[in-house]
């Protein structure tokens, strides 16, 4: 597959889903949130390396995402009290398992664009540009998530110790993620497409 080709396709979906969302098949939509999930992991770990080593840290930050979040929705820690909807598909103990691989999608895409952006920089320095990276998609999330239809806090909020808990999951998917991935000429895309796709829900509420 060529580069433009899953550009395209990464730009399609988003649109869909983002006029889709605030159309009379929002809810056909909201079903489709998985799908779309998949698709978009799929394409960026195409253009990764695919190595061994890769697919090994990959595998441990799902599991790590995934962990993280059982934890956090059965007992509040770290995130705070919130529950998941129905957006994000099957669960299990009250969490869909897409999150896991929602973690390592994010730690993917913003670990191969610190590499980048860091070439000559320290590991330490990429894992925290890279875990800053995740941190302001959780900011722009969090208040129209349960407008996606992804989860809600209790009392509609999101508190200041799920930023923190956040950022140091995403360190520790950073960590796991070794030196930094190779280079990944969709990350950026991915990235700036998941930015933009929540912050239109700032500009253009889903609902109104």
């Amino acid at each position: 597959m060529s580069y433009r080709t899953a550009l395209l396709i990464l730009v399609v979906t988003h649109c869909v889903g983002a006029i889709g969302l605030r159309s009379p098949l929002a809810d056909w939509i909201t079903l489709l949130t998985p799908v779309h999930l998949l698709v978009t992991f799929g394409l960026l770990f195409y253009f990764s390396d695919r190595s061994d080593r890769l697919k090994a840290s990959l595998l441990a930050i799902f599991v790590l995402g995934l962990g993280i979040e059982i934890l956090g929705v059965n007992t509040g820690f770290p995130f705070g009290a919130y529950v998941y909807l129905e957006g994000l598909g099957p669960k299990f103990m009250e969490t869909p398992w897409l999150i896991g691989l929602n973690w390592a999608l994010l730690a993917l895409s913003s670990g191969s664009f610190a590499s980048q952006f860091l070439e000559e920089g320290t590991r330490l320095q990429r894992a925290i540009l890279a875990s800053g990276l995740m941190l302001v998609l959780d900011v722009l999330m969090e208040p129209v998530a349960h407008a996606h239809r992804l989860w809600l806090f209790a009392g509609g909020v999101a508190p200041w110790q799920n930023y923190l808990a956040w950022f140091g999951v995403a360190f520790a998917a950073q960590w796991l993620l070794g030196k930094g991935p190779n280079r990944n000429p969709l990350a950026p895309a991915v990235l700036l497409a998941q930015a933009c796709f929540f912050a239109l829900s700032w500009l253009w509420p889903i609902g109104n």
